[in-house]
Formats: structure tokens, sequence, C-alpha cells
């Protein structure tokens, strides 16, 4: 609450008791006939001068003016009491100024209390003085030192509360200062912790995509990679049967040959030597190329089977490392969903 409108707040509830009490208090004395002008000079000066102009404060349009009332009140409350004494010089108007004292002290202002006192201290002396044989019981001055002395202890006393709920209103501002940026730092840290709930959030459903992608990736290549080894113990099964059929076509030609050439060397020694260079050189040479042909087709066959066992191993290792990163995959993204947990039980305990 900023000082006009705690001003104003206290104008507003001054006027108000003001009113009520002196309404009621000339309600009675008009009922045990006190003079009507005192009554109209009461009730005049409160709802024709002090009320109006405290509402007309109220309004938007005068703000400015709501710290200059209190002032004006203590004034024209001061004035009206003159007035009052002077129209009836009796020893309950003089204690009415009590009242006056007491119902200032509602500003919670040492201006203002002081400015009461000397109002009051000074109608007190004026009275005394010139009318002291029609409202006092006592002239002496020594009397008036008493009044004088117990008017000034109902203003120290006011000064006093005054003082004790000013230093309350600067604590309860102070406390309510410090909750606010208290508030502050909490809206602070909730909105940090919430973004970090978001940003948690955010990289583990990314995480998720990528894993998702991941493994679609590795099923590809898990299955291209089977299909690849199924190639390769294809290509050894047909390099092994091939490999076969060239043995086996081999020893066949040996079957035939070695018993067609075996009736040439029961003849004569010149047709044997005929026969021998004619027909056995051409086949001998022939048989060599095959031999040499199947031996290189072996070799080949053999690498073949060791490349294949080889990439076989190697799609085995390949087809590790995936599980593998499948595995730190899955125990990373458990990892941040613990954390995202975490963090948004964090968050519920810090709005509680």
């Amino acid at each position: 609450m900023t000082d006009i409108e705690l001003t104003k707040k206290r104008n507003n509830r001054l006027v108000f008791v003001l009113a009520a009490v002196s309404t009621v208090n000339e309600m009675l004395s008009f009922t045990i006939g006190i003079s009507l002008q005192f009554i109209l000079l009461v009730m005049g000066t409160i709802f024709l001068i002090i009320v109006p102009m405290t509402l007309l404060s109220n309004h938007p349009k005068f703000t400015r003016t709501v710290p200059y009332i209190k002032y004006f009140i203590t004034l024209i409350s001061g004035v009206a009491l003159f007035l009052l004494i002077k129209v009836d010089p009796h020893m309950i108007n003089i204690m009415t100024m009590y009242f006056y004292v007491a119902i200032m002290g509602i500003y919670q202002d040492r201006v203002i209390n002081a400015l009461t006192l000397l109002i009051t201290l000074s109608i007190l002396c004026f009275y005394f003085f010139t009318q002291g044989e029609n409202i006092f019981h006592s002239t002496d001055v020594q009397d008036l030192l008493f009044y004088i002395i117990t008017f000034t202890l109902v203003s120290v006393v006011n000064l006093m509360y005054a003082q004790f709920n000013n230093t309350l209103q600067q604590e309860k501002e102070q406390e309510k200062q410090r909750a606010l940026e208290a508030k502050s730092a909490m809206e602070t840290m909730l909105t940090k912790i919430t973004e970090s709930v978001q940003a948690a959030n955010q990289y583990q459903n990314d995480l998720q995509v990528a894993t998702n992608e991941t493994n679609q990736r590795s099923i590809e290549i898990v299955s291209s990679i089977e299909n690849i080894i199924e190639s390769f113990e294809m290509q050894n099964k047909q390099s092994l049967l091939l490999a076969n059929q060239f043995n086996q076509v081999n020893e066949q030609i040996n079957n035939l040959l070695i018993p067609t050439l075996l009736p040439h060397q029961q003849s004569s020694s010149s047709s044997a030597t005929t026969i021998d260079l004619t027909v056995t050189a051409p086949v001998e040479v022939a048989l060599c190329e095959m031999k040499s042909m199947l031996q290189d087709l072996g070799a080949a066959t053999e690498i073949t089977v060791d490349m294949t066992e080889y990439n076989k191993g190697s799609l085995h290792d390949v087809l590790h490392l995936v599980s593998i990163q499948q595995q730190e995959i899955h125990s990373l993204s458990e990892s941040f969903a613990k954390l995202e947990k975490q963090l948004s039980r964090m968050n519920r305990r810090s709005q509680l």
C-alpha cells in the first residue's frame, strides 16, 4: 500500500469516527437541552466542511490533495473546539479536547500530534486566563500546569503509540517485500525447473526418436548382414560343390583315358612308339592343363572359403557392436527418464 492510499484510508477512518461520535453526542446533548447553536456548530463543521472536503479529496482528480487533508481536519477541528468553548464555556468542553488529541492519533504522525497538542494547549491557556472563573474550579497557575501535563502525557502516549505502529508497519512492509522477493525467486526457480523439465522432456523425445531410428537401421543392418552371410554360405557351398564336380570329372577323364592308352603299349615297339608320340602327348598336355586349372580352382575355392569365414566373423563382430550400442542407448534413455521424473517431483514439491 502506498503512502497516498494509507493517508486516504486514515482520513476516511478519522472522519467516519468523528462524524459518528459527534452525531451520537449531539443527539444526547439535544435531549438534555443543550443550546441549538452549539449543536448546529458541531454538526455543521463536520457535515458541511470536513466530510465534503474529505470526499472531494478521494476523487481521482484531487488525489494530490490527500496528504494535506489531515492538516485541514486538524486546524478546522481546533477552530471548531475554540468556537464551541466560546459558545458554551464549560469544563465538559475542555474535556472534549482529550477526545480531539486522541482521535488525531489515528494518523500516526508526529507532526499532527505536535500540532494537535499545540492547538489544545493554546485553547486551554486562552480560556484559563480569560474565562477561568467560569470553567475551572480554580484559577491557580499550578492547576493549569497539571492540566498542561495531563494533555502532554496524552499526546506523548499517542506519539509512543504512533512510533510503535509505524515500526510495526515498517516491519510488515519489509516482511512483505522479502516475501515478494522470495516469491519472485521461487517463481524464477520454478520457471527454470520447468524449463529444465521441458528441455529434458524434449531431449528424451529426441533421444527416443533417435533410438527408434537407430533400432530401425540396426534391424535393417542386421537383416542385410544376415542376407550377406547367407549369400556367402551359399557361395561357399556352390564353390565346394563345383570343386567336387571338377574332381569327379578329372577322375572320370583319367578312368576313360588310361584304358584307352594301355592297348597301344602291348603292340610292337615301333608302332607303340609312334602311337605314344602321336596320341599320348596331346592328351597328357590336356590333362596337365586340366589339373592345373583344377588346382587353381581349388585354391580359389579355399580362398573363398577363408574369406567367407573371415567375413562371417567380422559381420558377427558388427552385430555385437550394434547390440552393445542399442543397449547403451537404452540405458541412456532410462537415465534421462529417471532425471525427468526427479525434476517433475522437485517441481511439484516447490509448488507446494
